[in-house]
């Protein structure tokens, strides 16, 4: 099954990726839970058609592809822009290592990643080498412009990434890269505490929304109570005078 899995994945990869753009953004909430989006782009005139528009050409690209997406429960949408088009594809994933071990995207430049997970690290790094950029090579993607992002709740334990900009780690490839490697080690304790700071600011958020519900409710009805005795003075006064 792991070979059939990972067959699959290559096709899908050689197939849907070569010649393009890719932009991977990963996202690692509080909780754990990891959301992924990936944006799989190229020259839109590629799209261009005098019978079809943009976006129904990329459909037509796609459909060879949808069996293996959806079997593996990704959502996707085209994107149409000036210069690039294309589609973005969505996931959800328990844990940053479900995500490693489970996403159809994560073998642009190394065959397999390996995630590690003890009691207080999850430690991530390509568990091959690095497959350099090739222009004629047929059985893997020629792709000269990879940006993989991963942000975190927490700052990373360790990491060799491209850039940093805040807790968000970014690695680079193109066609000049060579021997490189991918490196992230995320502390477990570090992220239970974020997450428990997470819970708590959003009970927090709940109890100040509830109190300021119960105070406009008491506000509102004080006024009420307030125009109703100033309606019934003016009801008594107006009966005394006639």
């Amino acid at each position: 099954m792991k070979k059939i899995k990972l067959v699959l994945t290559v096709l899908i990869i050689t197939l849907l990726l070569s010649g393009c753009t890719v932009r991977s953004e990963v996202t690692v909430a509080p909780n754990g839970k990891t959301t992924e989006n990936v944006q799989i782009l190229t020259d839109t005139s590629t799209f261009e058609s005098d019978a079809y528009s943009k976006e129904e050409m990329i459909e037509f690209s796609m459909e060879q592809h949808l069996a293996a997406l959806n079997y593996r429960d990704y959502s996707y949408e085209t994107i149409v822009g000036d210069d690039l088009s294309g589609a973005e594809m969505n996931k959800t994933y328990d844990n940053i290592c479900s995500y490693f071990q489970d996403t159809l995207f994560n073998q642009y430049v190394y065959h397999h990643m390996n995630c590690i997970e003890n009691d207080y690290y999850y430690e991530i790094s390509n568990d091959t080498e690095y497959i350099p950029y090739c222009s004629d090579c047929s059985d893997w993607p020629a792709l000269n412009d990879i940006e993989f992002k991963i942000t975190l709740p927490i700052k990373a334990e360790e990491q060799n990434a491209d850039e940093i900009d805040g807790n968000t780690y970014i690695w680079r490839y193109d066609e000049n890269t060579r021997d490189k490697s991918f490196y992230l080690k995320i502390s477990k304790s570090a992220l239970e505490q974020s997450e428990a700071e997470y819970n708590a600011n959003v009970s927090r958020k709940k109890t100040i929304n509830t109190m300021l519900v119960v105070v406009g409710v008491v506000a509102l009805l004080a006024i009420i109570g307030f125009v109703g005795v100033v309606l019934y003075k003016k009801y008594q006064r107006n009966k005394l005078d006639y």
